[in-house]
């Protein structure tokens, strides 16, 4: 038989296998006569192909699945994560903080108020149970009966399993999207000896001995949480007998985010006279880890072995145990302006909402303080906003385009928002002028050229009530214009100052922050010279304990022009864009013929929220 030099081996295209078999059988002695386009060798060739594309496609999935950056099946994944001893966070159910209000029709000394106490909200037209997480007692105070609790989305339940070496069994919690934060595992003696022991969950290695009462938490195959307990070596083994009981919730993640409307489902120490009121709304609730975190999340985990050490590590730590943290950003306290030692700042993105309710910020700050170095204090800041203005003149030849001048321009909004939402609003990344005005001539060919002004504004909320001083932080160059080529560098929305609804904030570009009101004319009178100062190289403005009893809108808004068509976000502040506009100008009539005057981008819905005084906006 000749050499088999028309076998080709690399190819796995379907219709290249086939030919590749037709030429490798046509180049053999015995079978070289054979018409292969007979309807009887075609069928032949069909299934040899057939089955070797099959092998061929099993194969490559099966390598596949062995690793896992390129694993695609879930339960692949979560498996080699095990390897790197990481379990994939579960889905956790949004916390609301409520003031319950109980009117008894007699006068106990205290009521007690149990965990598990359910509750009801509505969102979107879907009723969902929250529970109280712990178990509380309600003294009364001048005779009213009140406290605060905080709630959790989802429904308890409890299962059982009796340990038995002949009938040995697996210690799967039987539901999905269960809430692993809130498991409670109680091994009972037997059915005759109701002794009880709790056994907690095994996040530690190095603490766990030969009689520590702990199980190891994992995800099984069918995407369920499973317990795992010890062997008398690493961790108290169970004994025939012992009945396992694991009280757990399921929720629905991210359903129930931001209900703030509570009503009580169960009476509470016998009584049902009940009113709930609306503390904090709820947040914090987050979805199963999806593949694609996991396979992101798992390396870093093992690399910071649970402990919160590098700017890393504390960034996996939160975003692995947080589920409703989108975006997290870390610098020391050496970085930090202005320095202060012994400290790491966290900032975090929530995926709903801008900002984070000062209860969830200390849960994560109680969380890293047993992770991280002892002389080191985790300390939750806010992140700021930085919007970006850009103003945009596009001209276009309408002989080079079918598109008409408004479908033009819906194009070139189109792309200012996709840039917006590919390249901004996370931690890190900056606003890069030439890279938007790239994106924007290749939505066309008939655009000839773009012509772009920007701005960039900062929003704070004053004290209405006492006099405060604000520092204003752009983080970027402001240019100053030295009042030779523009009368300002600085504009404000208004205000009221000194009784005067009509104030205004300007600067006299030396470096001064002043405060004006405008006459009927349309001329500037000048209440305050030296309201603050300006630093034109830092972008910090310091506006010195003013007392601005009003304002419009729900915060003021500082506009200033970049010495730079590049925006750079630094540690916790994030850019966003806010009222773009669009001209386009067709350069054959010689005019503009259509307008936007703001794109609807994120930065242009998202406001401070109600809560807080922004005193310092980094």
């Amino acid at each position: 038989m000749p050499a088999n030099n028309a076998l080709e081996l690399t190819d796995i295209n379907y219709d290249t296998i086939k030919q590749n078999l037709r030429n490798f059988l046509s180049n053999q002695s015995e079978l070289g006569d054979y018409d292969y386009d007979s309807s009887t060798m075609q069928i032949l060739l069909n299934v040899l192909a057939y089955n070797t594309y099959m092998n061929s496609y099993y194969l490559n999935m099966v390598g596949n699945e062995m690793f896992l950056d390129s694993a695609q099946i879930r339960s692949n994944v979560v498996s080699r994560a095990k390897m790197l001893n990481y379990t994939p966070r579960s889905a956790q159910g949004p916390t609301a903080t409520v003031q319950v209000v109980i009117t008894p029709t007699d006068t106990p000394d205290f009521i007690t108020l149990p965990k598990d106490t359910k509750f009801r909200t509505t969102v979107d037209g879907t009723q969902y149970v929250f529970v109280a997480t712990d178990t509380t007692t309600v003294n009364a105070v001048s005779g009213i009966y009140s406290t605060n609790i905080n709630i959790t989305e989802g429904r308890p339940f409890t299962f059982r399993y009796t340990v038995s070496s002949l009938n040995p069994v697996r210690y799967i919690i039987p539901a999905d999207n269960v809430d692993t934060r809130s498991i409670v595992v109680k091994v009972q003696n037997s059915s005759t000896d109701t002794t009880i022991t709790t056994f907690n969950n095994a996040e530690n290695l190095t603490t766990v001995t030969a009689t520590t009462a702990a199980y190891f938490l994992k995800e099984n195959e069918d995407g369920r949480y499973e317990l795992e307990f010890g062997d008398s070596v690493l961790g108290k083994a169970l004994n025939d007998g012992n009945i396992v009981i694991i009280d757990y919730r399921t929720c629905n993640g991210t359903a129930a985010q931001g209900a703030n409307n509570f009503t009580s489902i169960d009476s509470i120490g016998g009584y049902s006279n009940i009113t709930v009121n609306h503390v904090s709304r709820a947040q914090g609730g987050g979805d199963k880890e999806t593949i694609q975190s996991i396979k992101f999340n798992a390396p870093k985990n093992y690399e910071a072995q649970g402990r919160a050490v590098t700017r890393k590590d504390y960034e996996t730590i939160v975003k692995n145990q947080f589920a409703d943290i989108q975006a997290v950003s870390v610098w020391g306290g050496e970085d930090n302006s202005p320095p202060i030692y012994g400290r790491v700042y966290i900032s975090v993105k929530p995926f709903s909402g801008t900002l984070l309710a000062e209860d969830r910020k200390q849960t994560i700050a109680d969380y890293l303080v047993d992770r991280n170095v002892l002389t080191i204090e985790p300390q939750i800041v806010d992140p700021t906003y930085l919007y970006v203005k850009p103003q945009l003149t596009v001209k276009y030849n309408p002989d080079l385009t079918t598109l008409t001048a408004g479908q033009l321009s819906t194009a070139v909004s189109n792309a200012v928002i996709n840039y917006e939402t590919n390249k901004l609003g996370l931690f890190g990344q900056n606003f890069i002028g030439s890279q938007l005005i790239k994106d924007i001539y290749e939505v066309n060919n008939s655009i000839t050229s773009i012509q772009t002004e920007l701005y960039m504004e900062k929003k704070f909320k004053p004290n209405t009530s006492v006099r405060t001083t604000y520092t204003i932080n752009f983080n970027n160059e402001i240019h100053n214009y030295e009042n030779v080529t523009k009368a300002f560098n600085i504009s404000s929305t208004k205000f009221t100052y000194n009784g005067n609804a009509n104030s205004y904030f300007d600067d006299d570009g030396s470096g001064n922050v002043r405060i004006y009101s405008l006459t009927s004319t349309g001329s500037r009178t000048y209440s305050n010279t030296s309201a603050g100062s300006i630093n034109y190289l830092t972008g910090v403005i310091v506006l010195n304990d003013l007392l601005i009893t009003a304002f419009v809108g729900d915060s003021i808004t500082i506009t200033a022009d970049p010495d730079k068509d590049d925006i750079d976000g630094l540690r916790n502040q994030l850019l966003l864009i806010k009222d773009a506009s669009i001209s386009l100008y067709d350069t054959k009539l010689q005019s503009t013929v259509s307008t936007i005057s703001s794109i609807n981008t994120e930065g242009t819905t998202t406001t401070i929220p109600e809560t807080g005084v922004i005193t310092t906006v980094y």
